[in-house]
């Protein structure tokens, strides 16, 4: 054969080679393709996924960490259920196979069970199983025993909480929130996973001696909650400054979102015809009375914060409130002076709402930024506040009891301001003598740039809070004694009678500081629409009054009162500054297409587009003018440039970012199954190199038929 042809007859080999490798190449490509969609397919039948699952997470000040994360790939371990001490004694003393999960009972949920877990080193994560029908521990506060007790007038005073060292005022407090544990922590509610869960105990782990769980396959939780942040907040700002060659990472965010804030009468820097006002027209020392909630709570929970009494029955007796005294000076005289109604959020961590209209306020920049080409609402000062209430944690007073007012000092405008609202109100107030320890609410941000502001505080405890599930889940409707009238006639002994009464009292005493002069019309507190926001802030955000604002969009589901993060607003401020702007707002003749403000021009009003009544979604849409809007909540610590962590000032807590939330149920094999897996896996890896190494040194003989070996 000719050198031509040889290597013609190469070539035609090669290419038969190339297309055979191609051929086989592709081959292998679509069986793996097929291996990977049958392995997740096995994988969604081994593992069971527990849907109404809430997490622990973390969260970060200046100096600290606090909460929970899992390892990055989740914490794993054999479920152990813990519904009697003699459960959880069996778990640290005598378990074997670890680690465990343990599911426990609300009944036996505590700090001091937790803390026994984690210092034993058997346990791998908690989850806590709720539905309906558990029974509940009867008091359990998350938070600490005194509240934001490094912030505000406390901080200022150098007090540690209540009266005097043995007083608390949360004397249910556990601080569980403000502890770093090692492992997740989660909150299962849905039945049907609680039922599987019990079952698969059941049938796998129970057993008569501790030893036999190591010979047979277990029901175990798969619990994935890793934290990206870590150390403290300083620290987490500092690492999300860090950049990498195609994007820049977050690791935390800062806590925050908006507060919501409406005056009575409309306040512009231009009169009607156009024309700047002049200084006389502006608003004098102590003019404007301030009627102040807040919004949020919290829990170790994402997603899971109720707050019936610690904030729920403010927010709706103030909305109650201004809804009153909008009609009382309807068509009326009544506008020497003015009120503003102001919802506060991010008050639970430090007070960051407070913290940051104050800061705003010193600034000469709250409720905006002074432009002066721009109709807006002019600045408000420390030296426009007058009379100061604030709501904190109302509900019905036991028999015998009454409500309880909180006061820094004494002076003539605020016991004329506690005569008023004893004069008006039709249930007994007990006054409290000045003390230095107010209890933790907002008006202690005030009080601490301006002492003499005539401030007080409307609550139904004294000296310690009656609310013995404050900060946690339980703080619902169930604890409050809520019970939906849905149009019926409402109980006269109910919450929704004595909180409308509350909010006729508090209008009848509003009304005397706009007007100079008391009431005598008979416009009362309609407790109607009480019992329908009680019922759309404590059960059900897909209520009508709900659905007026939102046009049928709102969730089906309870509302979260937690704070969230600044870039991401929470639903609770949303709901609220629209359903103030509803029940207050004058009517327009614009469309909906029109219906809208021009913030270049005028920030004065905001117009919604609504449905024409609260209690008929379907009624017919109007626009509505209304002087609500929202103000930026998150703390001064993050607006000011080298502002000092550490320095305990404004509210520096931060947010983890994490990738996902999810708990999944699985049958763990046995250790001498999970032995010998090992060990043929070993096995079939030795052979493996083995098989490589023999076919590499004998690769002539065995690809290369024609091969005469030397010799």
């Amino acid at each position: 054969m000719t050198t031509s042809g040889r290597r013609q007859t190469v070539a035609v080999r090669m290419g038969s080679q190339q297309v055979l490798f191609f051929i086989f190449s592709l081959l292998v490509v679509l069986q793996l393709q097929k291996c990977f969609v049958q392995s997740q397919r096995l994988k969604e039948k081994m593992y069971e996924s527990i849907e109404a699952s809430y997490a622990c997470f973390r969260r970060l000040n200046g100096t600290h960490q606090f909460g929970c994360t899992s390892k990055r790939p989740g914490n794993v371990g054999v479920v152990h259920i813990i519904e009697t001490q003699s459960d959880a004694d069996w778990l640290v003393n005598s378990g074997l196979a670890v680690p465990y999960v343990a599911l426990v009972h609300p009944s036996m949920f505590s700090k001091a069970l937790l803390q026994s877990l984690q210092s034993s080193g058997k346990v791998n994560g908690v989850a806590i199983l709720s539905n309906s029908s558990a029974e509940r521990p009867p008091q359990f506060s998350h938070e600490d025993t005194c509240p934001n007790r490094y912030s505000g007038l406390s901080f200022l005073k150098g007090q540690t909480c209540g009266v005097g060292e043995n007083k608390n005022w949360n004397p249910t407090g556990t601080s569980v929130l403000l502890m770093d544990w090692d492992f997740p922590i989660f909150y299962i509610t849905g039945q049907s996973d609680i039922t599987n869960l019990h079952n698969c105990y059941g049938q796998h782990n129970i057993v008569d001696h501790p030893a036999d769980q190591l010979d047979k396959a277990l029901c175990a939780l798969e619990l994935r909650s890793h934290m990206f942040a870590s150390g403290s907040s300083q620290k987490c700002i500092k690492r999300n400054s860090y950049k990498t060659l195609f994007s820049q990472v977050n690791f935390c965010d800062p806590l925050g979102g908006r507060n919501v804030w409406q005056t009575l009468f409309p306040r512009s820097t231009f009169n009607a015809n156009g024309v700047e006002k002049t200084e006389k027209q502006a608003e004098g020392n102590g003019s404007i009375a301030i009627l102040a909630a807040r919004m949020d709570a919290t829990s170790m929970f994402d997603g899971l914060v109720p707050s019936g009494v610690g904030a729920a029955t403010s927010i709706v007796t103030l909305i109650a409130t201004a809804e009153l005294l909008y009609r009382m000076c309807n068509n009326s005289n009544c506008n020497n002076k003015n009120v503003l109604f102001l919802l506060l959020t991010g008050e639970s961590y430090d007070y960051i709402g407070s913290s940051r209209v104050v800061y705003d306020m010193k600034q000469g920049v709250f409720p905006v930024r002074p432009d002066p080409s721009v109709a807006q609402p002019p600045p408000i000062g420390l030296h426009h506040i007058g009379p100061f209430i604030e709501l904190s944690q109302l509900k019905k007073p036991a028999p015998g009891q009454s409500l309880h007012i909180h006061r820094y000092k004494d002076s003539a405008e605020i016991k004329s301001l506690i005569s008023t609202l004893k004069r008006n109100g039709k249930h007994p107030i007990d006054v409290l003598p000045p003390s230095d320890n107010l209890p933790p609410a907002s008006l202690q941000t005030f009080l601490a740039e301006r002492p003499d502001i005539p401030g007080i505080i409307l609550s139904e405890h004294a000296m310690q809070y009656t609310n013995s599930y404050y900060h946690s889940v339980f703080d619902d409707a169930a604890s409050l004694g809520f019970k939906y009238a849905n149009r019926s006639k409402v109980p006269e002994d109910s919450i929704q009678s004595f909180l409308a009464d509350v909010s006729t009292a508090l209008a009848h005493s509003l009304y005397e500081h706009v007007a100079d002069a008391p009431y005598v019309g008979a416009a009362v507190a309609n407790v109607t629409l009480m019992d329908e926001l009680l019922y759309c802030y404590l059960e059900q955000s897909n209520c009508s009054l709900f659905q007026s604002i939102a046009n049928g969009n709102s969730l089906d589901k309870p509302l979260s009162y937690y704070v969230g993060v600044s870039h991401v607003y929470s639903a609770v401020p949303l709901v609220t500054g629209a359903a103030l702007a509803l029940l207050t707002g004058s009517r327009t003749n614009f469309s909906q297409v029109d219906c809208h403000n021009n913030a270049s021009t005028d920030q004065v009003y905001q117009y919604i587009w609504v449905s024409s009544q609260w209690d008929d979604p379907d009624s017919s849409k109007v626009c509505l003018k209304t002087t609500m809007n929202f103000s930026v909540a998150v703390s001064p610590a993050f607006a000011i440039d080298g502002y000092n962590m550490s320095s305990g000032q404004y509210s520096t807590w931060t947010e983890s970012v994490w990738s996902e939330l999810t708990a999944k149920m699985f049958l763990k094999p046995s250790l001498r199954q999970e032995v010998m897996t090992l060990s043929l896996g070993i096995a079939a890896l030795v052979l493996s190199f083995a098989s490589v190494f023999f076919v590499k040194v004998r690769h002539e003989v065995l690809f290369n038929p024609g091969y005469v070996p030397q010799g």
